[in-house]
């Protein structure tokens, strides 16, 4: 199920700049962008809590089912430290070439355990920003 244009509202009076790529024929969001501030997140610990922005595109189609695939639009992978973003290896469906991923790690299973009305587009763009502000060590994502 789709975002409706209620939620994806409320998520954009948290989050200024999310901005719907595309909608299904009831208007409702099946994809969105947006720029979240996180952090360097290199192994190197004098550089890890530096801040950095991330350019996301994401389908949330399916979202109250499971977590979607986070997609790093900006900055580009040969940039990116955060050692929770996987490298390039698959084709993003919104620009056909190949775009880092955020590691989930354990988030998605504790998504699938809340109830499906907190499945928020608000819940799950909070949960990718503090994947990105923070650094799971453990993550074999980089």
């Amino acid at each position: 199920m789709a975002v409706p244009p209620h939620e994806f509202m409320e998520a954009k009076a948290q989050f200024f700049d999310l901005e719907p790529l595309a909608t299904d024929q009831d208007a409702w969001v099946t994809s969105v962008a947006v720029t979240l501030r996180g952090i360097l997140g290199s192994p190197n610990g004098a550089l890890r809590a530096r801040p950095q922005d991330y350019r996301l595109l994401i389908d949330v189609d399916r979202m109250r089912e499971e977590l979607p695939a986070v997609w790093v639009f900006s900055p580009s992978d040969d940039i990116i430290q955060h050692v929770n973003i996987f490298r390039s290896r698959e084709t993003c469906p919104f620009t056909h070439s190949r775009l880092p991923l955020l590691c989930w790690g354990t988030t998605g299973s504790a998504w699938q355990h809340i109830p499906r009305e907190n499945r928020s587009l608000s819940n799950f763009l909070e949960a990718a920003r503090q994947v990105l502000a923070d650094t799971n060590m453990n993550s074999r994502a980089r």
